[in-house]
């Protein structure tokens, strides 16, 4: 699940990925044998890398490491279902943009049972009856519109993304309404992105691995979200376009 600290803190961020938007059409491509032409940024891209991977080794990954050890698995797992649970009206709306009321449908059942039965989510009695998580997101609705991703963007603290995503980070902020409903009680609200945050690097931690052994861990995280954003909104496609990556564990995270 993304994390998504409040509007007032967001605003000036992302007025600057909205300023790169604009630039977007008129950038420099640079070299175009040795770079990408999605990627006009790379030069400022791969220093925001830098500067996130200092901040996961020195802060982020020591405390996923610390609550992966010390929390038992049954908890970890309470935790991720009411974060994934306070994600499911975000789901349900996009679902309803793309023109899937069915999926809608079961994803709203999911909530109403999960926040009830399930105990404000932290048990998932849904899922044991058959309505499994079905993710859905504002980036993928775009793209499922016909809306170009648009140039990729490495952005400080938040990682890997694009034009398109930046905006709808936008429209989630303003329609999340279970999130937003914290935004008045910000001790709340502080205390679930920081474990929104924790338990994200923590589903993440078997990829560390994977990327340290990659010839440029820039190259390979730009390219695998792209896959990954490109594989959401136009699905399986043909047997030789699967993405295949090897996240040991793809239920681990959610775009905006």
């Amino acid at each position: 699940m993304t994390v998504l600290p409040s509007k007032r803190r967001l605003g000036a961020p992302w007025a600057g990925v909205l300023v790169l938007a604009l630039l977007s059409g008129c950038a420099s491509t640079g070299d175009p044998e040795n770079r990408a032409p999605y990627d006009p940024f790379e030069p400022v891209n791969r220093q925001v890398w830098a500067f996130n991977q200092a901040v996961d080794r020195a802060v982020v990954r020591p405390a996923a490491r610390a609550y992966d050890t010390v929390t038992p698995r049954l908890v970890q797992r309470g935790v991720s279902n009411v974060l994934d649970n306070l994600n499911t009206p975000i789901w349900m709306l996009n679902h309803l943009l793309q023109g899937n009321p069915k999926d809608a449908g079961k994803q709203a059942t999911r909530f109403v049972l999960n926040t009830t039965l399930g105990v404000f989510g932290i048990f998932d009695p849904a899922g044991d009856h058959g309505l499994e998580k079905n993710r859905a997101n504002f980036d993928q609705t775009f793209g499922k519109w016909g809306v170009p991703p648009g140039p990729f963007l490495m952005l400080p603290l938040l990682g890997p993304n694009s034009v398109r995503g930046g905006a709808a980070a936008l429209v989630r902020i303003e329609t999340d309404v279970v999130w937003n409903y914290f935004d008045d009680n910000r001790s709340v609200r502080d205390k679930l992105i920081a474990l929104e945050v924790i338990d994200t690097r923590r589903r993440l931690l078997p990829l560390d691995r994977t990327i340290r052994r990659a010839p440029d861990s820039y190259i390979f995280v730009r390219d695998a979200y792209r896959q990954r954003a490109e594989f959401a909104v136009r699905g399986a496609g043909r047997p030789d376009d699967d993405v295949r990556l090897d996240f040991e564990d793809e239920d681990w995270g959610d775009d905006f």
